[in-house]
């Protein structure tokens, strides 16, 4: 166990990062009370602290999941009331059900290593460009947007609408909490405390305006009273008989959730072990995951997913992720309960400034750039960032599966081939999917010479249909086939090295032994 009071202080500077983000996450993006934000920070990072065991992993509340509910739930009813608030408990629910499903079906959680970085970057930089969009109101004074159009118009209409009747008093606000967190993360020392700052920049201008010109005339709306919220809050999905349509309704809206949660986690694993040149299974992540997400509905909380972020703040001050993280909540819990008064007073303005921060930190040229240099990678990347756009992020998951499936496949499809004299060798796989292409340049060279050789010594792969058409390629007696790799070459070779080994461990040499042969 690290020292208690390194963990300590680590701790609290995960708990006072994480609060107002909580908040903003819950209030702004999933259109729920603060308490959800809150008690995911508490609860969700509590979980998957005791679930994971990994020293990198941490767990919590996350701006793409808060953002999916959101999106999901808009059509369905108005944001903040008590039908709103059953479905988000039983979308978050079924999010927590398709994740254990990854868990249990093994091949199934295989398939997470088959969604490559440009469709989460894509997913990510388009989820970005929407969260500012939609932070436009909130940072205005004005009313959330729920007309229930595509992210781009919504944008639009907010533009206008901020410009139109936008509340000065509440864009100061916005604007002094913005600046304050963009000019303290110039200075490394309290980069790691710019968005708390800035939340207590725009509170205290917030309050100031209050005083001066009277809270009557600046029409500042806040967070909330939150002395109702305790030790924890019990709650229950909808699942009543008038309900099952909505919830057949939000099932993409769920699947959507659990594999944008489950895409982060394997991503922000994969990041932080290779930065700290360690290896930890993501498969306890995803479990970490799963079960809590399966028991937060219960606690009036948001769903939870790993955080790269986090990770990254816990990791550079030297803490080990799993105490840290249960220290934070603890610490975070402690702040609630006796700190409700102070919390509730931040101004919502402030909380969409954050947000919009967070959304233009999501679109990180960093790890944009490197797609741009091949093309395959931009044209999915591409596709899956303009689908969240024009279209929804189940759809965006979809598109950009497809598509990065789509060249994986084409990649396999089409070995490397090179006819050189009537040498025809063949780099790659030999099955179903490349025949058609290895075929077209056999036919060619049969046309140029009628005794081909077929060289497949380095075929990574072939299967039952390759070894089928090998077969009759020889006995229609045009070709003769070339395995290099039975060469009398490769056996001389293999019992010089046997020799030689023998010789360094001072044994005798014996008779070759057939049975240790290779094969080929």
């Amino acid at each position: 166990m690290p020292p208690l009071r390194g963990t300590f202080v680590v701790g609290l500077t995960l708990a006072v990062v994480t609060l107002p983000q909580a908040i903003a996450f819950s209030t702004t993006l999933a259109g729920l009370p603060p308490h959800f934000g809150i008690y995911a920070a508490i609860w969700g990072v509590l979980f998957t602290a005791l679930l994971n065991p990994s020293s990198v992993f941490s767990g919590g509340p996350n701006t793409t999941m808060s953002a999916a509910i959101g999106i999901t739930l808009l059509p369905i009813a108005p944001q903040f009331g008590a039908d709103y608030i059953g479905y988000a408990l039983t979308l978050i629910l079924l999010a927590g059900l398709v994740q254990m499903l990854f868990v249990l079906i093994r091949p199934l959680g295989r398939t997470l290593d088959l969604i490559n970085e440009p469709i989460v970057n894509g997913l990510i930089c388009g989820i970005g460009v929407f969260l500012i969009c939609k932070s436009l109101t909130s940072f205005a004074g004005l009313p959330i947007n729920t007309q229930v159009e595509w992210p781009l118009w919504i944008a639009w209409q907010s533009f206008v609408a901020v410009l139109e009747i936008g509340n000065l008093y509440a864009i100061e606000i916005g604007l002094v909490t913005l600046i304050t967190s963009l000019v303290v993360r110039q200075w490394r020392p309290l980069r790691n405390w710019a968005i708390l700052l800035g939340v207590v920049a725009g509170t205290a201008y917030s309050e100031y305006l209050s005083a001066t010109v009277g809270i009557q005339n600046t029409l500042i709306e806040q967070i909330a009273n939150l002395s109702y919220v305790g030790f924890v809050l019990p709650s229950l999905p909808s699942f009543s008989q008038e309900a099952m349509a909505d919830i057949i309704t939000i099932l993409p809206g769920a699947v959507t959730l659990a594999l944008l949660g489950l895409f982060q986690t394997v991503a922000a694993m994969r990041r932080m072990n290779r930065k700290m040149g360690s290896y930890t299974d993501s498969r306890k992540g995803i479990l970490a995951d799963a079960v809590s997400n399966c028991v937060l509905p219960f606690l009036s909380s948001l769903p939870t997913c790993a955080s790269f972020n986090r990770m990254w703040l816990v990791f550079s001050l030297g803490g080990h992720s799993r105490w840290a993280s249960a220290v934070s909540a603890l610490i975070l819990l402690l702040m609630v309960l006796y700190l409700a008064p102070l919390i509730a007073i931040i101004p919502m303005p402030a909380m969409a400034a954050i947000i919009m921060l967070l959304g233009a930190n999501m679109i990180n040229w960093e790890d944009i750039k490197p797609h741009f240099k091949d093309r395959r990678e931009a044209v999915v990347f591409m596709a899956s960032f303009l689908s969240v756009l024009f279209l929804d992020l189940f759809g965006a998951v979809i598109v950009g599966s497809l598509l990065a499936i789509a060249y994986s496949k084409w990649e396999q499809a089409h070995p490397n081939i090179s006819l050189s004299g009537n040498v025809l060798k063949i780099r790659g796989n030999l099955y179903y999917g490349s025949l058609p292409v290895i075929e077209a340049m056999y036919h060619r060279a049969i046309a140029q010479d009628d005794r081909v050789v077929i060289d497949f010594s380095e075929c990574f792969y072939i299967d039952q249909e390759g070894i089928r058409w090998l077969a009759a390629a020889k006995a229609a007696q045009h070709v003769r086939l070339a395995d290099r790799r039975r060469s009398d070459d490769r056996r001389a070779i293999e019992r010089r090295a046997a020799a030689d080994g023998k010789r360094r461990t001072g044994r005798r040499s014996s008779k070759v032994d057939r049975r240790k042969r290779s094969e080929f």
